[in-house]
């Protein structure tokens, strides 16, 4: 079971609807019913919280019916679906895509009677899934898609605007927004007849930070404002000064200073000599003068990350270049420090720039052009996801979903409830009259489903306990902020209670999946579980079938072939002297040590290093470590450099197993250079291996396939110079297809049965068809088909368009 769990999820995980959901218990319902009222216009996005929702259900005439499986009805619209999506696979016939259909309705009815769909892990995996589903179907991928392409279209560009804004609640008095809405609209009539947009800013923006700048944004790029800001800033005219627009924080008005091409992002490293903002003159110009100093240095050719390691106060990068992450324009506080390296050249040094954090010396790494949509995809999907695109995704959802739920509001008891609220609201001590004429009164509809007044109050009395209420909110505005949470979290609710009937492609993909996990689940119990782990059944099987698994003859055997008779000899003759094979290679470079000293220096320990890599490469490596010394040094030298070495060589990972000692002393003089003693003070590698594939590399070094060399059991047809050579223990040469051989057979084997354990993979898979097919068998006898000709007609006739 959990294996098959493991398979569901990750094919869960690969499936186009990989998002995560949470599920909470819905509470009672209390819902009555009555006229729809109109129909209202506003837009709301959406958190979470259960809302009741009953839906009476219209009559439908039956639809007609194509096969019954058992007691089965599978109706005629069904099997079109289900015959069209097999054969989405081109291979698939119709007839071939109605047996599949009628397989799996035979193994749900078979699951269902054992009460696999009544089991507690059925239950859960498939609230997982469609959970899963329902979030997939509720984010509104249409709109994500959009905002992606728009905003890689806009990264391509940076903007450099002033606004002038308004503060305003998204939940204030609609007579206060409006006359927000005209204040805008007259200043930018203003502007537009020639007055100064920066001067006006001055006077009227509440922007404190920008306002003294003239409402001066500075350059920038998507995804560094909010939304709506930076969408009115790239769809304004350079000069124009656009129409007033909403954010979270009020009303705005942008007028675009000026556009250029995207200027890329830079990696910069920096030497920082810091200074306290408040810092007496004095000190300031103590520091200036150090890294004026420092600014010499460099430009006399000392190296940048040296006077960073050795001067930088940055003690976060100065161990490390000074490397800061890479930036963008308009992305950091310190405007001056981005000035000054963004007109740097690739390796060029700044001159000391001056911020809050002190002085820098700047050097530009690296400019980095715009990344590729496809490369820059999953960082521009996380900020739409999270920041304020967001609230778009969220509010075009719930567009369409009101649109598809036909939601309907009742405006007048919408402001009779928000009017409702009074002080006690803010105090969180809030509470509705029961006779009240507007609690029973519907607020809104969706479908056939009523949703009165006291549903909503019930919402705000709960909501007022534990939600955070901004401070200057007056009564109504948190009781809107209440509203607008009951709308989302209501219609959301809805959506995922009902989504089978809203959503048709939905219903086959919950359909699809729960047939799906019924039949896993039976078929890994009855079939899958039982094959691998029913032992007395699969020696039953074995002992039934074991002519089938008869071993043929065999022979235990090495094969050394080559174009060149001698090549074959050579091989064979390392072999003949037993493992490990000595590949005749020597490390080229021995550890050369002063007259009677063996303690190993940082010289030698680069060429241990280079030796244990080939070791690591080459697993079946044994390594000979040879000590040797000269006429005029002590004895014991030698063995004493041969113990060190091994010390390090196994400290540092090499077993062992795979060493051989030889102390050579005085018998293997260097004879390179017979004048040059000090040659003799050393100690040598060579490699052997206990792999016959090592020594064939060997051979191979030179020139590619100079000798083959195989060795293991072989049967009759799977090497032509073992099926050539007579099977009897012993070296036999053979020449064949203009190549020499030496078949050297150690064992031949007769035929024989193999073992219950030999056999087992064939075993297993074979026990495990031979249950599938007593399975499906009595499913047949179990659940027989009643075909509906003309309606099956309709369905394998039909053809995917």
């Amino acid at each position: 079971m959990k294996r098959f769990k493991t398979l569901l999820y990750i094919s869960l995980t690969l499936s186009q609807f990989a998002c995560q959901i949470s599920k909470k218990p819905t509470p009672q319902r209390q819902v009555v019913q009555q006229s729809a009222p109109k129909q209202a216009t506003d837009v709301f996005a959406l958190p979470q919280a259960p809302a009741p929702a009953v839906v009476a259900q219209p009559f439908e005439e039956p639809k007609p019916i194509a096969l019954t499986v058992g007691v089965n009805e599978v109706k005629t619209s069904d099997l079109i679906l289900e015959v069209e999506k097999r054969m989405l696979d081109d291979s698939i016939s119709p007839k071939s895509a109605l047996d599949e259909v009628i397989y799996d309705q035979r193994v749900i009815a078979d699951a269902k009677k054992r009460g696999y769909d009544k089991s507690e892990d059925f239950k859960g995996e498939m609230e997982t899934y469609r959970g899963i589903l329902a979030e997939a179907y509720l984010t509104d991928s249409t709109t994500i898609k959009y905002l992606m392409k728009e905003t890689y279209n806009w990264m391509k560009e940076e903007i450099r605007a002033a606004h002038i804004m308004y503060q305003i609640s998204e939940f204030a008095e609609p007579s206060d927004t409006v006359a927000i809405y005209q204040k805008l609209l007259d200043i930018r009539t203003k502007a537009i007849a020639g007055e100064d947009f920066g001067a006006l800013a001055q006077q009227f923006s509440q922007d404190k930070k920008t306002s003294i700048t003239g409402g001066d944004l500075g350059w920038f790029k998507a995804l560094q404002f909010v939304y709506p800001i930076e969408k009115a800033a790239y769809n304004t005219p350079v000069g124009q000064v656009s129409m007033p627009f909403r954010s979270k924080g009020g009303y705005h008005i942008v007028k675009v200073l000026e556009r250029r091409p995207f200027s890329g992002n830079v990696r910069v490293q920096h030497i920082l000599k810091m200074v306290a903002p408040n810092a007496p003159d004095s000190v300031n110009v103590k520091i200036k003068a150090k890294i004026d100093s420092l600014y010499t240095q460099l430009n006399k050719g000392v190296s940048f990350e040296e006077i960073c390691k050795n001067y930088s106060d940055d003690y976060k990068t100065k161990n490390y270049g000074g490397f800061l992450p890479a930036f963008g324009i308009g992305t950091r506080e310190e405007t001056a420090f981005e000035q000054a390296a963004f007109a740097l050249q690739e390796g060029a040094i700044s001159q000391p720039v001056r911020t809050s954090a002190g002085w820098h010396i700047i050097k530009l790494a690296q400019k980095l052009p715009l990344e590729s949509f496809e490369a820059i995809y999953p960082k521009i999907k996380e900020k739409i996801v999270t920041d304020s695109r967001g609230d778009v995704v969220k509010e075009n959802a719930l567009k369409r979903l009101k649109k598809e739920m036909q939601f309907v509001e009742n405006e007048d008891v919408i402001k009779k409830a928000i009017a409702a609220a009074d002080t006690n609201l803010l105090r969180k001590k809030w509470n509705y009259a029961l006779n009240d004429e507007n609690t029973n009164q519907t607020i809104f509809s969706i479908k056939n489903t009523n949703y009165p007044t006291k549903l909503f109050y019930d919402f705000a009395v709960d909501r007022q306990t534990f939600e955070r209420i901004p401070a200057g909110f007056t009564p109504s505005m948190a009781m809107r902020s209440f509203y607008k949470k009951f709308v989302e979290n209501t219609v959301k609710t809805y959506a995922e209670e009902h989504l089978e009937d809203i959503n048709a492609e939905f219903k086959l993909l919950l359909n699809e999946y729960s047939t799906s996990l019924l039949k896993m689940q039976l078929l890994n119990d009855l079939v899958y579980e039982k094959s691998t782990e029913d032992t007395t059944g699969q020696r039953i099987f074995y002992e039934k079938n074991i002519e089938k698994y008869r071993m043929p003859e065999r022979a235990l055997a090495t094969v050394i072939a080559s174009k060149d008779a001698k090549t074959v000899y050579l091989a064979k003759e390392i072999f003949t002297k037993g493992t490990p094979y000595n590949l005749k290679r020597a490390y080229s470079s021995p550890l050369l040590f002063a007259k009677n000293l063996s303690d190993i220096t940082p010289e030698h320990k680069h060429i241990l290093v280079s030796v244990l890599e080939i070791m690591r490469r080459n697993k079946g490596y044994v390594l000979e470590i040879g000590g040797h010394i000269d006429q005029n040094e002590g004895d014991n030298v030698s063995a004493e450099r041969i113990e060190k070495v091994k010390a390090f060589l196994l400290a540092n990972g090499l077993t062992i197993e795979r060493i051989i000692e030889n102390d050579y002393a005085k018998t293997s003089p260097n004879l390179t250079n017979k004048f040059d003693w000090t040659k003799n003070q050393r100690v040598t590698f060579r490699f052997y291996s206990n792999s016959k594939k090592d020594v064939e590399k060997i051979f191979n070094a030179k020139e590619p396939n100079i000798v083959i060399i195989e060795e293991g059991y072989f049967k009759k047809g799977e090497n032509k110079y073992v099926d050539a050579a007579k099977w009897e223990v012993g070296t036999q040469s053979i020449v064949k297809d203009a190549k020499f051989a030496d078949v050297i057979i150690e064992k031949v084997e007769p035929t024989r049965y193999k073992s219950l354990r030999e056999a087992r993979g064939q075993v297993l898979s074979d026990y495990q068809k031979f249950l599938e097919k007593q399975f499906n068998d009595d499913l047949i006898n179990k659940y027989p088909v009643k075909l509906n000709n003309e309606e099956v007609q309709k369905a394998i006739n039909t053809k995917k368009q």
